[in-house]
């Protein structure tokens, strides 16, 4: 009755399909139960719940369940104390936590894969299903990829040297700092790569082009999660997640791709498993939805991009005593001054150390932390603080530095080069 009510609403019925062997059966029961698991909300992740407004509030609980079960396995099986065992605000995607919360994954994927191996071993394949899993995994992927894509094609997520990266010594640089440096150099670079992402993730919104998308997104992801191991980037796990997404994707087309590109054989059509509906109306329906679900998306995608580049680089409130500058006299051990954000400042030791204050200002004074300084400019070149700082007295005399006389900042892009110029 139940394959009967199927095959009258998806236009290709499951009687037609060859069976499957054992291993394939079981191995899909496992990746559909493991996808399932990964494509529920949680944070640092992106799901395709979470784009609906307000959905936040009815995956909360959800959310709250596996936040209590983790931290208690993290305690009492693998006897992890402090802070790794609690959740915390942070920017890693890799915490003891994420490493737990994902071995307990699959953990729960293979009990349910062997409850229903037994309750369902009769059934002799999973097309219909392949073709819902198949769905929810692009799309879960698709969503990602915006998520990132944009974040570059917009450039936020990698930005230029700030005044302090410019003045601190290489061998200070974190492996993560140097890559984030490398693309925030190169807005060209971190745009094309944003694009590259978004470009995938479109391939993946349509059936005809979703195994392009699928290698277009296997590509990215690689690189991505190459960068991630070689430079020491905590997102780790995710990363690794979105690349084996594409891979799932791509498994049914091997065969396919292997005779195109390897054995240069004719290859057969695609046989698309994915639902196709036969009534008229549903098949309408669907189609409205997905204009309406995906255009969001993409319009909320764009139009928080542009906002946030605007706020950020376009409309940014400048500090009145914005710049970089060297410290000519004051605290002894203090060697470079800037001032970039109207919510802190930095300094850099003379031996290397870097310090940040808390910043509020007033008509000519600035509070660093709980310390307010009066400021003043006795020629364009200089800048000087006076007040009280750390409770003594004290007057800080600073000289502009010109940034654009940094090379990585004026060196610029040169179509001919005579001589390679490496410093």
């Amino acid at each position: 009755m139940a394959d009967a009510a199927v095959a009258q609403i998806v236009s290709e019925p499951v009687q037609t399909t060859r069976a499957w062997p054992l291993p394939l059966r079981v191995s899909f029961r496992f990746a559909a139960c493991y996808w399932l698991l990964y494509a529920f909300p949680e944070p640092g992740r992106s799901d395709l719940l979470d784009t609906i407004p307000g959905a936040e509030h009815v995956t909360k609980p959800y959310v709250d369940m596996w936040h209590a079960i983790v931290p208690w396995v993290a305690v009492h099986v693998f006897h992890v104390t402090g802070r790794p065992a609690t959740y915390f605000p942070t920017g890693s995607g890799d915490t003891t936590l994420q490493y737990i919360q994902t071995l307990l994954y699959v953990v729960v994927a293979l009990a349910a894969t062997l409850v229903w191996s037994v309750l369902d071993r009769r059934r002799t394949n999973y097309r219909n299903l392949h073709g819902w899993l198949r769905l929810l995994v692009r799309y879960t992927l698709a969503f990602t990829l915006f998520s990132y894509g944009f974040a570059k094609v917009f450039p936020l997520q990698f930005q230029p040297p700030s005044f302090g990266r410019l003045v601190e010594t290489y061998g200070d640089f974190s492996p993560m700092g140097v890559l984030w440096s490398f693309m925030g150099t190169s807005l060209a670079y971190t745009i094309f790569a944003g694009s590259s992402e978004v470009l995938g993730g479109l391939l993946l919104l349509f059936r005809r082009t979703a195994s392009l998308g699928a290698l277009v997104s296997f590509a990215v992801m690689t690189n991505v999660a190459a960068l991630n191991y070689c430079y020491d980037v905590p997102v780790k796990l995710y990363s690794t997640h979105l690349a084996l997404m594409a891979v799932f994707l791509l498994i049914p087309d091997l065969h396919r791709l292997a005779n195109v590109l390897v054995l240069n054989r004719a290859s057969e059509p695609v046989e698309f498993s994915e639902p196709t509906f036969a009534n008229r109306r549903l098949r309408i329906g669907v189609t409205v939805f997905w204009v309406l679900f995906v255009g969001f998306n993409l319009f909320e995608h764009v139009r928080g991009g542009w906002e946030t580049y605007q706020s950020f680089y376009i409309k940014a409130e400048r500090p009145p005593i914005y710049g970089l500058y060297d410290v000519e006299s004051g605290p002894p051990n203090w060697s470079k001054f800037y001032a970039q954000r109207t919510n802190f400042l930095g300094v850099r030791t003379a031996e290397g150390k870097v310090l940040t204050f808390q910043t509020k200002y007033a008509k000519d004074t600035v509070t660093l932390d709980k310390d307010t300084l009066t400021w003043s400019r006795p020629d364009a070149g200089h800048v000087v603080l006076q007040g009280t700082l750390n409770g003594a007295a004290t007057t800080i005399r600073l000289r502009a530095i010109d940034v654009n006389k940094f090379l990585l900042v004026n060196r610029g892009y040169h179509w001919i080069n005579e001589v390679p110029f490496n410093r």
